[in-house]
């Protein structure tokens, strides 16, 4: 029961692109882990014939639809008409519901009357799910064809009203979907999909997929919690990474900015950057974390080589191998080290797009320079897409490299 879900974001803005509908990605989120796998999400606008043929048809693939937007009390909200007509039922006022809608709303006057009358409209036979941040009360209604849920819009009310039917889902369900990530940084998602095969197949063990975001590629696998998938889990995870050839990171973020900076502070250590390629994006994702300044001491963007050579660089290394090279990667990492006498100096050079590039340095190839105690090191990668994946993927590659310097698991690499 309730093991499928259907989600339906109503509202013109949603269709449209003006609003992105974020509650559509936390509400499957929270429904795997309450048991409840999301089987399709669909959008509908204001309009009271649609949401009731979003409705009336979802019901007909899934047990339960969750319709999100469009309680407020104005006359474009039609969510409550759209389901009470896909579902053939009544909608009245409910004076208890009419009530504590009036105790929330406060104030006085028409526009307050008129606002507690519609917020307190009740689908036949609906259950009241709470809403303890705003207004308007969510719905869960039952019905032979199944059931459908009602939650505002607002995120934060949403999220509000949502605990209480995500209780309800964990309740019908009786499981928990587990969800295990790991990440790979060293293999594109093509040549990842073929090392790894048939473990991609889900045929014979738990759910599974690629995802791609910059500078990492997310392998994923889902399992009910207790069954035999979930058991499988270890040895499939043990026979990816014998099979990718390369290491399998875990899902613990540890190349977060906020863990990079938490795991500098414990060693008494500090940290400064230099950015051609990503110019000033490392160290504005670092210094984003409270606290930061006890550990990152400078941010340097030496775009130009007149710049790397003001730096530290010498004109001679870069006239050698170029701007956009395993040498001056390295380079630039240790002279911003030297120069602001932090422990570690990291770097980026690179080239975006669209224009640029070479033969042996196509566009999207970037460089990501690494300097420490003990520790000279330089990654090269390439990423084919457009120019902020680039930079977004070069400064993840970079906090990755330092998150292995800091675990002391760095595997080297050569030019």
């Amino acid at each position: 029961m309730w093991e499928r879900v259907g989600i339906v974001a109503v509202g013109d803005e949603v269709l449209t692109g003006e609003t992105i509908n974020t509650n559509g990605a936390w509400l499957a989120q929270q429904l795997l882990q309450a048991g409840s796998r999301v089987a399709w999400q669909l959008t509908a606008p204001d309009d009271e014939a649609a949401i009731a043929h979003a409705v009336c048809t979802g019901l007909q693939s899934v047990p339960l639809v969750v319709c999100v937007g469009g309680l407020g009390p104005t006359p474009d909200d039609r969510t409550r008409a759209g389901v009470a007509r896909g579902l053939g039922i009544g909608l009245t006022p409910d004076p208890e519901w009419g009530a504590a809608v009036a105790r929330r709303h406060g104030g006085a006057g028409a526009s307050r009357t008129q606002s507690v009358a519609v917020q307190s409209l009740r689908l036949d036979g609906a259950e009241l799910l709470e809403n303890q941040v705003g207004t308007a009360p969510g719905q869960l209604v039952s019905r032979p064809q199944g059931a459908v849920a009602l939650l505002p819009g607002p995120p934060a009310e949403c999220r509000s009203v949502a605990e209480a039917l995500l209780a309800r889902v964990r309740r019908a369900t009786g499981r928990r979907v587990v969800r295990h990530t790991w990440r790979v940084y060293d293999l594109a998602e093509s040549e990842l999909a073929f090392r790894l095969g048939d473990l991609l197949t889900g045929a014979a063990g738990p759910r599974t997929g690629l995802y791609v975001r910059p500078g990492v590629v997310e392998w994923r696998l889902e399992a009910v919690e207790g069954s035999a998938e979930a058991a499988a889990v270890p040895a499939w995870r043990a026979e990816a990474e014998r099979r990718a050839g390369v290491p399998l990171y875990a899902e613990e973020p540890s190349a977060a900015a906020g863990a990079l900076v938490d795991a500098l502070a414990a060693r008494g250590d500090t940290l400064a950057v230099a950015e051609s390629l990503t110019g000033g994006l490392l160290a504005s994702q670092l210094t984003s974390v409270p606290g930061a300044s006890r550990v990152v001491l400078e941010g340097r963007v030496v775009y130009t080589e007149p710049a790397k050579i003001r730096l530290g660089v010498s004109a001679s290394l870069l006239s050698a191998h170029g701007a956009v090279s395993w040498h001056v990667a390295l380079a630039m990492a240790d002279a911003v080290r030297e120069v602001t006498g932090a422990t570690w100096g990291l770097a980026t050079t690179g080239y975006a797009g669209p224009e640029g590039g070479d033969r042996d340095h196509p566009v999207g190839t970037y460089y990501v320079g690494l300097a420490g105690p003990g520790v000279h090191d330089v990654r090269r990668r390439r990423s084919r897409s457009d120019r902020e994946w680039v930079r977004a993927a070069a400064a993840e590659t970079a906090r990755h490299l330092l998150a292995l310097a800091l675990a002391a698991t760095l595997p080297a690499e050569s030019p």
